[in-house]
């Protein structure tokens, strides 16, 4: 996501041999997307480009559709407000999805899988696998994908999902300090609305 214009065309140009399937939010904003697909479409390098940031942390995230900064957009259940508000915002901006987590446990993972699996195409891999990356996980029964799958019998998209377990919410709380943090933070944003 650091990359300037002619870095990122650069770059680009470069790693193109290598088929990528996308570059994820090679440049910072909306502007230097749409300049990057345009100096990329020039020089004849065909690099599809994903918008991540500019649209999870961004006011206004269609934008990137509006103004055709990107070839798809990258969504994430929490930070978009749910797995309704993320279909919204795909249904919105019109371009493909790739649903990915926030470092999620096997809770906010169902989310994302909910999602994944409500979209009326997946045109390209999730980013869902990333509960092995924490150091426990708040159920019993991780849910992680097998050789690229999720496995989810009688869970989703009913609503019904993993069930926290309350000995390993105990093992994984946050310090009393975090979940203050948290509280104050989660009262700002919602005092902003």
């Amino acid at each position: 996501m650091g990359w300037d214009v002619p870095e990122a065309t650069r770059a680009l140009g470069a790693l193109a041999a290598y088929q990528l399937e996308y570059a994820e939010q090679p440049c910072p904003d909306v502007p230097d997307l749409v300049a990057l697909r345009i100096s990329l479409a020039r020089k004849g390098i065909d690099v599809p480009i994903a918008a991540d940031e500019s649209i999870r942390k961004a006011s206004d995230p269609l934008r990137v559709a509006r103004e055709g900064a990107a070839d798809l957009i990258i969504v994430k259940v929490a930070p978009l407000g749910g797995v309704q508000a993320a279909l919204d915002l795909v249904a919105e901006c019109g371009l493909p999805a790739v649903v990915s987590s926030a470092l999620d446990t096997s809770v906010g993972m169902a989310a994302g899988v909910a999602l994944a699996a409500a979209l009326p195409t997946l045109d390209y891999a999730c980013g869902l696998g990333t509960v092995r990356l924490l150091g426990g996980d708040v159920v019993a029964d991780s849910l992680v994908p097998r050789h690229g799958w999720f496995d989810v019998p009688g869970q989703l998209p009913d609503g019904s999902g993993p069930e926290p377990d309350e000995e390993l919410l105990a093992q994984w709380a946050a310090p009393a300090g975090r979940v203050a943090w948290w509280r104050e933070r989660i009262s700002l944003a919602a005092a902003s609305v």
